[in-house]
């Protein structure tokens, strides 16, 4: 699988998507899966980081995929915040256009932008 998932933290209130280059929609799906299973596992609050730096791009078809996976599920209660570190401004500008459609699923956690993960840390902290 070309997204890796694993605790950011040894406190476990992060979770660490990291995106690698080739990786397509079911990949993003499992990893999603995974990435609740992990939250799950915990009483606390943690957070996402969603490391796209070595991504290489989107696949086909961004904006149907994206809106699905919006669409689909709910957040577990104890997900926190959802930083998207190295996020380019095309990637930027479609999550705008997203967010508009499903300002009723974003509207309590907002994707964050960061471009590394120190930067992201540093997000979070002002959000805690």
């Amino acid at each position: 699988m070309s997204i890796r998932v694993s605790w950011g933290d040894d406190a476990r209130t992060l979770v660490h998507l990291q995106f690698e280059r080739g990786w397509r929609w079911q990949d993003l799906r499992a990893s999603i899966q995974q990435a609740d299973a992990l939250i799950g596992s915990v009483p606390h609050t943690v957070h996402l980081l969603i490391d796209i730096r070595r991504a290489g791009g989107v696949p086909a078809d961004f904006i149907t995929a994206a809106g699905d996976i919006f669409a689909s599920g709910e957040a577990r209660a104890n997900e926190g915040q959802r930083v998207v570190i190295g996020a380019s401004p095309l990637i930027r500008m479609a999550y705008a256009s997203l967010s508009a459609v499903y300002a009723h699923k974003l509207k309590d956690r907002p994707f964050l932008f960061a471009s590394s993960v120190e930067e992201a840390r540093a997000l979070l902290d002002g959000k805690r």
